[in-house]
Order: C-alpha cells, then sequence, then structure tokens
C-alpha cells in the first residue's frame, strides 16, 4: 500500500504517480503540492479509476514551480511527452483544452478542444486567465470582425488597434512585425520556453539602449519585468473564493448580467446647495487585473479620481450637472475606460447619460431612500433594476462602499470650494 511522504512542500507544482518499474502513471498540477497529494489519501474517496490508480502506484514524487501558470504549463508539456495512462482513463468524462492560432496577417488566439497547435491542458479556466495575463505583455486582437474606430481593447492596452481596423492600407511593416512578435512570444510561453523569450527580451533591451532607442529599450524592460512577475506571483489554478475581490467581481458580473468581469468601476456623484457652486465627483475602483501583471485586491485607486466644476448649470438640476460630469470625462481619451459606470440617481440620471456613455460600457444608477442610503438599481433595460438588500450580501457591501465613496469625494471638494469662497 502506497503512503505518503510527510515533508511535502506547500508550494506550487507538478506531481507524478509511478508504478514499480518506475514508469509514470499519472501527472497532475497543483497550487499547493501538501494539500493536493493529502487529498488522494483521504477516505472520501471514491472515484474507481483514483483508486486503482494508487493500487497500481508505488510512489510518488513531485516538482516545484515559482507559480501556478508555471504549474498549469510544465503539466501540459509533460502529458504530452508521457502520455500518461491514467491521465487518459481519468478525463474519458471531459477533454483537453487546446490553444489554437489562426493562420492570417494578424492571427488570432482561441481555445479548442480539438488537439491543434498547442496543449494539452487541464484547466480550461486556468489558461483562459494566463492568456488574460499574457494578453496584458503581449497584446493581440480579439475582435471578431474588422471595424472603423480603435475598439474597447486599444484603449485599456490589450490590442494594438491597428490590427483590427477595416482599412489595412495605412498598416507598417514594422506594426506588422510587432504584433507577429507578441504572438511569437504567446506561443513560446505556452510551449514552455518562457526562460528562452526571457533571454531574447533582455538582448533586446541592450541592444535597443545600446542604438538609442529608449523608448524601445523600455518597452523591452517592461515586458521582461511584467512576465518574470506573473510566474513568480501569480495564482490562477484555484477559484477565488466568493468573499475574496475576484470573487466579488464574478458574483456582481452574475447579478447585473454584465458582458464581462468589471476590472476598473467608475462612480460619478453631484454636491451643490440649491444650484450654487456646484460640483462633480469621479471615484475609480480597480482590481489591478486590467493595468497590472498581477491580480490584487479590489480597491479605491485615488491617483485616477477626477474632480469638476459644474459650468453650465447655477440652478438645482443635478440631472444636467450629472450629464454634464460625463460628457466631460469622454472626452479624455487618454483617460483609461471603465467595464461599468456607476451614477447616483434614478432612471431620469441613467437615461440623462445613457447616450453619453459609450455603447459597450454597462451604466447603472443606484437611487438612495431619505436617509441617503443605498435601496434601488436600475440598468440600462427597462425591465432590469434590483432592491440593493436583496442582493448577495458581499455584492450589495461592494455597491454601497462604492456608491458612499463617490459620495464622501463629491462633498469634500464642494466643502473645500466652499471654503474657499468663504475666506475671500
Amino acid at each position: 500500500m502506497l503512503k505518503l511522504k510527510t515533508k511535502i512542500p506547500k508550494k506550487p507544482g507538478v506531481y507524478f504517480f509511478k508504478n514499480k518499474k518506475r514508469e509514470i502513471l499519472y501527472i497532475g498540477k497543483a497550487a499547493d503540492l501538501r494539500n493536493r497529494l493529502r487529498s488522494y489519501f483521504s477516505k472520501s474517496v471514491k472515484d474507481a479509476r483514483i483508486l486503482s490508480m494508487l493500487k497500481n502506484a508505488a510512489g510518488v514524487s513531485w516538482q516545484k514551480t515559482d507559480s501556478e501558470i508555471e504549474a498549469l504549463i510544465l503539466e501540459s508539456q509533460l502529458i504530452k511527452k508521457y502520455r500518461p495512462v491514467f491521465n487518459v482513463l481519468m478525463r474519458d468524462d471531459k477533454q483537453y483544452f487546446y490553444v489554437v492560432f489562426t493562420k492570417e496577417n494578424f492571427p488570432k488566439i482561441f481555445i479548442s478542444h480539438q488537439q491543434k497547435d498547442i496543449g494539452p491542458f487541464t484547466n480550461g479556466a486556468a489558461l483562459k486567465t494566463t492568456l488574460r495575463m499574457l494578453r496584458r505583455i503581449f497584446p493581440y486582437c480579439t475582435c471578431k470582425k474588422p471595424h472603423n474606430n480603435y475598439c474597447l481593447n486599444y484603449h485599456i492596452e490589450n490590442c494594438l488597434g491597428y490590427c483590427c481596423l477595416k482599412d489595412e492600407s495605412g498598416i507598417k511593416n514594422y506594426e506588422l512585425g510587432v504584433y507577429k512578435e507578441n504572438i511569437r512570444a504567446i506561443k513560446d510561453v505556452l510551449g514552455g520556453k518562457r526562460v528562452s523569450l526571457a533571454k531574447q527580451l533582455e538582448k533586446e533591451m541592450k541592444q535597443a539602449a545600446k542604438n538609442g532607442d529608449f523608448e524601445g529599450a523600455i518597452k523591452a524592460r517592461k515586458q521582461l519585468a511584467s512576465l518574470n512577475k506573473i510566474f513568480k506571483n501569480a495564482k490562477i489554478i484555484s477559484k477565488p473564493p466568493e468573499d475574496s475581490p475576484r470573487g466579488v467581481l464574478g458574483q456582481l458580473k452574475k447579478v447585473l448580467k454584465l458582458p464581462q468581469i468589471p476590472h476598473r468601476i467608475e462612480a460619478y456623484d453631484i454636491s451643490n446647495i440649491q444650484g450654487t457652486r456646484a460640483v462633480g465627483s469621479m471615484t475609480v475602483f480597480t482590481d489591478g487585473q486590467s493595468y497590472t501583471a498581477e491580480p490584487s485586491g479590489f480597491r479605491p485607486d485615488k491617483s485616477q479620481y477626477r474632480k469638476f466644476k459644474i459650468k453650465s448649470k447655477s440652478s438645482p438640476d443635478d440631472t444636467a450637472m450629472l450629464k454634464e460630469v460625463i460628457s466631460r470625462r469622454f472626452t479624455h481619451k487618454e483617460w483609461p475606460l471603465p467595464d461599468l459606470v456607476i451614477v447616483d440617481g434614478g432612471k431620469a440620471q441613467l437615461n440623462a447619460t445613457r447616450p453619453i456613455v459609450l455603447k459597450q460600457i454597462p451604466i447603472i444608477a443606484i437611487a438612495k431612500n431619505k436617509k441617503h442610503k443605498a435601496e434601488k438599481i436600475h440598468a440600462q433595460s427597462k425591465e432590469s433594476s434590483w432592491t440593493v438588500g436583496k442582493l448577495p450580501k458581499n455584492v450589495q457591501n461592494l455597491l454601497v462602499q462604492i456608491n458612499n465613496e463617490a459620495h464622501r469625494f463629491a462633498i469634500s471638494y464642494y466643502r473645500k470650494t466652499h471654503r474657499k469662497i468663504a475666506l475671500i
């Protein structure tokens, strides 16, 4: 009977079950090797295939990795190399995942169950997260059809922009080369050639600096640093708990029927007394995923906050003032675009601001009661509204926190401007 050693590291990595001939029976990956391997010897294990594998196993070993992404990729490489018998038997009710690169000027990348370019991978969700992280370092296009103007992903630096325009006449050869280099880099990472890619980036950085191309040197240095960072720190295999920042955002996406997880949320509020000296505020909450390589906690990003002095109204009209603020915000093309906009108010505020916000960005309005407590959420479709108190507690807390922060910042700015006038 196989017995498990006790000195197993609590680290991500790949593990191997072997028979008496030291042939590999099964290869798996883990975010925590100790916990994963111990789970095989739990009394709760009933799967006949796992029990059969354990009966045939004479030993178990493992290989630590610096991150869960590295474990995912290493597992794929080793399964492809050794084709362990129990990896096949234990997947008969599921399918492996493969990464496909299309054959066109600007190749697209997608995941398939058919045996294609790179794979097999055992965890589709982890593979999607890995691609999302790599895309922030090596941008590529995901647009289904060409279009006339730059896409949303271009504005959040997930796309090079020119790769999905209808008119390709202005595209330069070096731009095509940059895109193909990004695709090649992603192939190298997923194919287990990260170390050679890192050496190549370091070589490019030094050569660009030597040639006086400081912009190119900075770009290569950032790519190298981001690549190293995600392979040292990224946690992707384990599903985030519902009370974690990522878990709460996942719940928010589901409850509000958003097209994607809102990595950047902007909230707006107005502060005035009878229309005099009115001001508006924009507060920003991010989880770090849209703008850095490493996921982090969802938090207020105060460096992104913005203040507005109302110019168009001197009479009490919060709806018109809110409309002015958001109109001015979306003239700033250099500001990162949000994944969700929240405005303070009800249907009137929502209807007034909806035409201003870009069509692909969802917007909701949070109405308050007389005690200034969030009470109702209105979305762009007429049938979509929610009572705040009936939402999951984590989602409720998040929305109330964001809404309260927008109100606090607006009041703070109003008081500051009011004090200045009073002192004059």
